[in-house]
């Protein structure tokens, strides 16, 4: 079997994936919100660290009675399938303070889930003073005491720099199958793209680096298919669902960037090693361009640069229903793209579940006029 098939495989079930991997490594699994909690801490305490979505596709019905309809569906969906123990593999949860929704919600999941372990976690806002990293670096540090009380360990420097090293070496891996987009005919689809970095979010970070050094050798090797029509960037929080990268691409464009926490913004950054490892993980984990801890200037320089390395032709802005943070910025990232880019964005707003078919009418429009 191919590295991209076993990707593939992971990616359409991640549940089963990890609950083979609990059964066989005996390993606690920890489940983290956002990209911007450092999953080092959680991995150098002998933990197994994993991304939280929405894992099957079924309608959101025991957490309508826990959360409001006006708050994340993302959120609500993993609400939804925790209390019905999809997540039977999950020892607990670390929050970090984002959106209110997440951010109020430690309490709740003590009460409903007391065996877990829940924590949350503070990150530096939109100044990145020496004070407000120094600040995150507490934070990171308090994280790290709390996994040890947890895991019965004592984590030391070496741990957390053998920890720091993995991590890296699992971030350029996936900027290097991001580089390969940047060719003129992209040697995998944005749907491909979507399988290969969720799968990474869940995996043991060494077994997926192996896999990764493999699937780039495959990429490489791949023989050249169609130019698309239209190379497109996506923009958005969390972006769960492969259907919505298949009904872009369905026009005929490719998605050959992206600005999402399920993308590029998880693995952008790197770590200084053999640093102060609080500090040099505060340092570097506060650049990641998530809407709550990042300005709208900081965050149109970031996609600036993306949408110029990777030819982009035209940008699709994916927001949540009710993700307020991603919608105050789009009013001036909308301007400022068409005033100093010169490029075409379309605004589409997703949910869990959401229909996918006014969102390919408006690609489709997008697409068409970029081809004119």
């Amino acid at each position: 079997m191919s590295g991209i098939e076993q990707i593939t495989r992971i990616a359409r079930d991640i549940e089963g994936y990890l609950k083979a991997v609990r059964k066989k490594s005996g390993k606690r699994m920890i489940g983290v919100m956002h990209p911007v909690v450092p999953q080092e801490i959680i991995y150098a305490a002998g933990l197994h660290p994993i991304r939280l979505f929405p894992l099957i596709r079924e309608p959101i019905t025991l957490a309508q009675s826990h959360l409001h309809t006006y708050t994340s569906s993302i959120f609500r969906a993993i609400w939804d399938q925790t209390l019905k123990g999809v997540y039977s593999f999950l020892d607990g949860v670390v929050l970090p303070e984002s959106c209110e929704t997440v951010t109020f919600f430690a309490r709740g999941w003590q009460w409903h889930r007391p065996g877990d372990f829940v924590t949350a976690i503070a990150g530096s806002r939109f100044k990145k003073t020496e004070n407000a990293i120094d600040f995150f670096a507490k934070e990171i540090r308090s994280l790290s005491l709390a996994m040890d009380e947890f895991s019965g360990t004592k984590t030391s420097n070496g741990k957390f720099q053998e920890a720091v090293q993995v991590f890296n070496r699992n971030r350029e891996l996936l900027r290097m199958v991001y580089e390969l987009r940047k060719n003129d005919i992209p040697p995998l689809s944005g749907s491909e793209t979507f399988d290969l970095c969720m799968a990474s979010f869940v995996m043991d970070k060494e077994e997926n680096n192996r896999l990764l050094d493999q699937i780039i050798g495959e990429l490489n090797a791949r023989k050249k298919g169609t130019k698309p029509k239209a190379r497109l960037m996506v923009s958005g929080p969390c972006l769960v669902d492969r259907s919505f990268f298949e009904a872009v691409e369905s026009s005929g464009a490719m998605i050959v960037a992206d600005d999402t926490n399920t993308g590029s913004r998880s693995f952008w950054h790197t770590v200084v090693e053999n640093g102060e490892p609080f500090a040099s993980l505060a340092r570097s984990y506060s650049t990641v361009p998530c809407p709550f801890t990042t300005s709208a200037e900081d965050r149109l320089r970031y996609i600036s640069n993306m949408a110029k390395d990777f030819k982009v032709d035209g940008i699709i802005f994916s927001v949540e229903k009710w993700c307020e943070s991603e919608k105050m910025d789009f009013p001036y990232l909308q301007k400022e793209i068409a005033t100093r880019l010169g490029l075409p964005v379309t605004l589409v707003e997703t949910e869990y579940l959401g229909d996918l078919a006014p969102i390919r009418t408006r690609v489709e429009g997008l697409v068409e006029s970029i081809s004119k």
